[in-house]
């Protein structure tokens, strides 16, 4: 079962982890009727193999502004996927940077680099151990300080990585419009944390997370997790219509 998305606000490029170019992804939202496409490249603190510096972040932005006289059909967004970096709900771009873009999608991973020396012990090395309550406690409160002092706009795979208690997240997200997605590569919530969403009154959105330009538009995890689980479908805000049945 699979319902048609009207955008796609979360997808990579070579410029980070990708394997596409931007025009790539936008030529493959248009071939699968996306209306409105982001880019997303990660931060400049994600691993060092796969982080996108602000410099790269504003190429991207001049590319896109480019590409949208090419492409008038269909609205492109400048994005990035920023990390959490610390217990203080630190992301890896200032506030002033944060300005530069048209959404924010905001994800915990677990190997950022470039942390300031206690951030590294408190923060990075200690997303190798198991999460027991005290962490998760620590973790949560690092996502609403995150949602009370930066422009986010989608948190990522939530509790892919590291877990956090999503009803007090769920409720932040609610009263910020900060919509919770779900990630077209898997999706961790249970549905006991999907009802807590439920009721706080928050909006989810549904993203590709793609690496490659022809997966743009394809969140396959997210069509098996719905035939699971019950989520409202009115409160996702990027489908249409009824269910297409393969």
């Amino acid at each position: 079962m699979k319902y048609q998305l009207t955008a796609d606000y979360h997808t990579h490029t070579y410029r980070s982890d990708g394997h596409g170019t931007i025009e790539g992804n936008i030529q493959e939202a248009i071939k699968k009727g996306i209306k409105t496409l982001a880019i997303t490249d990660h931060g400049p603190f994600h691993n060092k193999k796969s982080r996108c510096p602000f410099d790269y972040q504003l190429i991207n932005k001049f590319e896109l502004k480019k590409l949208q006289k090419k492409y008038p059909q269909i609205k492109l967004l400048s994005g990035i996927e920023a990390n959490l970096i610390s217990l203080r709900g630190d992301l890896d771009i200032t506030k002033h940077q944060q300005q530069a873009f048209d959404i924010i999608v905001m994800g915990q991973h677990k190997t950022p680099h470039g942390l300031k020396f206690w951030d590294n012990i408190s923060w990075r090395l200690r997303n190798f151990f198991p999460t027991n309550k005290w962490r998760r406690e620590k973790v949560t409160k690092a996502y609403l300080k995150a949602m009370e002092n930066n422009k986010i706009t989608i948190l990522a795979h939530l509790n892919r990585y590291i877990k956090a208690n999503i009803k007090p997240i769920a409720e932040m997200a609610a009263k910020k419009n900060i919509l919770i997605e779900l990630n077209g590569k898997r999706v961790d919530l249970t549905q006991s944390e999907i009802d807590d969403c439920v009721k706080a009154g928050v909006k989810f959105v549904i993203s590709s997370d793609a690496h490659y330009s022809e997966r743009v538009g394809d969140p396959k995890a997210v069509w098996e997790f719905l035939e699971t689980h019950n989520v409202p479908k009115d409160r996702i805000v990027n489908i249409m219509g009824e269910p297409i049945i393969n």
